[in-house]
């Protein structure tokens, strides 16, 4: 499972120094806003907060098959996406999983500079 935090969808240059994270796009090309730590902790906090945070639960894309994707969550600056690498895929894990990625991956891609964002994988089938 995929998850990205960033402020805009843009052309994206995935190669960044930290891996992960993202870095801006050559001055030609669309470019990435920074965004603000903050805004970052406080999705990871809101995914912490929702009903049975706790709770194992199933991702897909395919209809009828557990919490559907893609998923997006946006405070301020920050936008957090979840989905998967293709329509096939499935992924049990927990919304604070989530959170916990959301969080850590805001400490490394967004509370440095260039405060771009930038994607993490996380689930047991990585």
């Amino acid at each position: 499972m995929i998850l990205s935090i960033l402020f805009v969808l843009a052309a994206v240059n995935w190669a960044g120094a930290v891996p992960g994270c993202w870095r801006q796009s050559p001055p030609d090309r669309p470019q990435l806003q920074p965004t603000i730590f903050k805004h970052c902790l406080e999705v990871a906090k809101l995914l912490a907060k929702l009903d049975k945070a706790h709770a194992p639960i199933l991702f897909s894309r395919r209809p009828g098959m557990g919490y559907k994707l893609p998923q997006h969550w946006a405070i301020g600056t920050c936008l957090a996406t979840l989905d998967m690498h293709s329509d096939d895929d499935e992924e049990t894990v927990s919304f604070m999983d989530i959170a916990i990625e959301t969080g850590t991956l805001s400490g490394t891609c967004v509370a440095q500079p260039p405060h771009l964002g930038g994607t993490a994988v996380l689930g047991p089938k990585k």
